[in-house]
């Protein structure tokens, strides 16, 4: 797919994903870490974190009223994620959301905190933290072949809802499908 992308023509295989619709066992009262909502004081840590996104970036993420949830070990930041209350903001799945929903994105851990299940704990205390602002409903995605994400939000009883397929053709063209419904039994 990345030698197609650079001919221009983009495929993007993705599963949309419900999160946070069962209680997890990851206990979040933790001497170690400190789960907390990030502000723009915070930008420094979120960039040496995830260099991937700029400083500027993450500002106008800040002022457009996006929420960042971070894990803290001592005074340092250790993991975050980004949540967006407005707007299911991935392009391919760009919707608008209700008032009881959040799209989850922009996940990053540590690498020194890798494996030690941080990243669900921080999760789940997101997740709590959102519901008090009365969200209840919690939604991303992954690339399809991602599996290291693919299991993280499994160990979260997440459930992938459907998987899409995203064409550009040389950015003149694009189209969305659905390849996929997953049905559920919520008695599992």
């Amino acid at each position: 797919m990345r030698r197609l992308a650079r001919t221009g023509v983009r495929i993007e295989l993705f599963l949309t994903v419900r999160e946070g619709e069962t209680t997890t066992n990851y206990d979040q009262s933790s001497a170690d870490f400190e789960f907390c909502f990030l502000s723009v004081e915070d930008i420094g840590e979120l960039v040496q974190l995830d260099p991937q996104t700029g400083a500027e970036e993450l500002r106008e993420w800040f002022k457009s009223g996006k929420l960042c949830f971070g894990a803290r070990t001592g005074e340092a930041l250790v993991a975050k994620t980004w949540c967006d209350l407005d707007t299911f903001n991935y392009p391919p799945n760009y919707r608008m959301l209700a008032d009881d929903e959040a799209y989850l994105y922009a996940a990053s851990t540590h690498p020194d905190h890798r494996g030690k299940n941080l990243a669900p704990k921080m999760r789940s205390a997101c997740y709590e933290a959102l519901r008090k602002m009365g969200r209840h409903r919690f939604y991303s995605y992954t690339d399809y072949f991602n599996t290291p994400a693919r299991r993280f939000k499994k160990k979260l009883g997440a459930r992938e809802q459907a998987l899409r397929i995203h064409i550009d053709l040389f950015g003149k063209w694009s189209k969305t499908m659905t390849l996929r419904k997953f049905r559920h039994d919520r008695a599992n």
